[in-house]
C-alpha cells in the first residue's frame, strides 16, 4: 500500500531544506510581509475532509483552541453521534432486520426511534446533544449489536461518516460529565461550512492564508468570490473512500464523480490557469478497508476500471488517472499528489514542503524565463 502513496507523494519534487521566505522575496518591511504570503485555496465536494486541513494546521502553528471552542466542538461531536446514529437505523429499518436483534437491542431500538420521532429536522446542536446524553446507553446496546456491525458493512447506502465509528465506539467517554474532546476528536468532528472561512498561520518567516469554501452543492456559489483572490495554489481535496456513494444532495450522483467533475471545472477555470494543483486524496484508511468488500469496478460510474479487486495501489492508480485526465492543458498546471488520511500530520509537511518548491520554481523562472522545470 505504501509504495503507490510514496510514489504520488514526492511528484513535483517538493523539496525540505530550504526556508520559504529565502525564495520567496529579499524585500524588506510591508513589501517582503506581502512577498512572503503564501493564499491557499481549500476546495472539494462536501465531507471531503477540506476543513480538517485547517484544524491540523491550527494544531501545529496556531493557538491552543480556547474553552469556548472546545465547548462548542462538543456539542458539535455529541450531535454527530446522533446523526450517525439516526442514518444508521434508517438503513437497519430498510434492509428489514429489525426482527434479528435480541429483545434488549429492539427495545433501545424502539425507545430511540419514538425519541427521534420527535426531532425537528433542523434540531439544534443542543438538542442533539441533550438528547444523546439521556439516551446514550440505549445508543450503546444499539451499536453493540451484531446486526448493527452488518448494518455498517453497508454504510454506504446511508452516508454515514466513516470516522464518527470512533465516536459510537467510545460513547461511554463522550457521554462523560468530564468529557474533554482530544485532538483526534476534533479532527473528525464534522461541521458544515456554509460561508467562507479565512485562517492565517506564520510558518517558516512566511504567512500561509487559507481560503476554505463549503463543498455541498447549495454552497457552491460563494466559491466565485474565491476565484478572484489571484491565489499562489489550490488544495483540492477528494475522499477516496466515497467511490461508492451518492450525494446527499442527489441520490442519483456519485460522489466520486461530482468530485472529478468539480476539479475538471476548477482547473480550467481561467482563474487558476497556470495555478499549481494539490490533490489531496484523502480517507486512504477508509478506502482500503472499504474495497476489500465493496469492489470498485462493481460501481456503474466505474465499470472501466481493470485494476485487481480489493488492491489498493491499483485503487489508487485508477482514481489519480481519473483526475489527470481532466486537465485540459497538462503542462499548464504543476501537479502535486498526496495520497492520505484525515489524522495524518503529514499533510501540513506535504503542504509547506509543496510551497517551498513552487516558489522556487516561480523565482527560477522569473530569472531564467518559463518552461526551465
Amino acid at each position: 500500500m505504501g509504495n503507490l502513496a510514496a510514489k504520488l507523494r514526492t511528484k513535483g519534487k517538493p523539496g525540505r531544506s530550504a526556508s520559504i521566505k529565502t525564495h520567496r522575496s529579499s524585500k524588506s518591511g510591508n513589501d517582503q510581509q506581502s512577498e512572503n504570503t503564501f493564499k491557499l485555496l481549500l476546495l472539494g465536494a462536501g465531507e471531503s475532509g477540506k476543513t480538517t486541513i485547517l484544524k491540523q494546521m491550527r494544531f501545529l502553528h496556531g493557538e491552543p483552541l480556547s474553552s469556548k471552542e472546545l465547548e462548542k466542538f462538543k456539542s458539535v461531536i455529541r450531535s454527530n453521534v446522533i446523526t450517525a446514529i439516526r442514518k444508521l437505523m434508517g438503513l437497519l429499518t430498510l434492509l428489514g432486520l429489525e426482527g434479528e436483534l435480541s429483545d434488549n437491542e429492539k427495545e433501545a431500538f424502539m425507545h430511540l426511534t419514538e425519541e427521534f420521532s420527535n426531532l425537528e429536522v433542523r434540531a439544534t446542536l443542543n438538542v442533539h446533544e441533550n438528547i444523546m446524553l439521556e439516551h446514550w446507553q440505549a445508543i450503546q446496546t444499539l451499536w453493540s449489536s451484531e446486526v448493527m456491525m452488518h448494518v455498517w458493512l453497508q454504510r454506504a447506502a446511508c452516508n454515514v461518516i466513516d470516522g464518527h465509528k470512533l465516536f459510537l465506539d467510545n460513547i461511554s467517554r463522550i457521554a462523560s460529565t468530564d468529557y474533554s474532546p482530544t485532538s483526534g476528536d476534533i479532527l473528525l468532528a464534522r461541521e458544515r461550512t456554509y460561508k467562507e472561512k479565512r485562517r492565517i498561520h506564520h510558518v517558516d518567516g512566511a504567512n500561509f492564508e487559507f481560503y476554505d469554501v463549503g463543498g455541498q452543492r447549495g454552497a457552491r456559489r460563494e466559491w466565485i468570490k474565491s476565484f478572484n483572490r489571484n491565489v499562489d495554489a489550490v488544495i483540492f481535496v477528494v475522499a477516496l473512500s466515497e467511490y461508492d456513494q451518492m450525494l446527499n444532495e442527489n441520490r442519483r450522483t456519485n460522489r466520486m464523480v461530482e468530485s472529478i467533475e468539480l476539479f475538471k471545472s476548477v482547473c480550467n477555470n481561467a482563474a487558476f490557469a497556470n495555478k499549481p494543483v494539490m490533490l489531496f486524496l484523502n480517507k486512504k484508511d477508509v478506502f482500503a478497508d472499504k474495497i476489500v468488500s465493496s469492489d470498485i469496478g462493481a460501481q456503474p460510474s466505474f465499470r472501466d476500471y481493470t485494476g485487481r479487486p480489493g488492491n489498493f495501489d491499483d485503487g489508487v492508480e485508477y482514481f489519480v488517472k481519473k483526475f489527470m485526465d481532466c486537465l485540459f492543458n497538462p503542462e499548464n498546471h504543476e501537479r502535486f499528489v498526496h495520497v492520505t488520511n484525515a489524522t495524518d500530520p503529514s499533510n501540513m509537511l506535504f503542504v509547506l514542503n509543496s510551497t517551498r518548491w513552487i516558489v522556487m520554481r516561480e523565482n527560477i523562472e522569473s530569472s531564467f524565463g518559463r518552461g526551465v522545470f
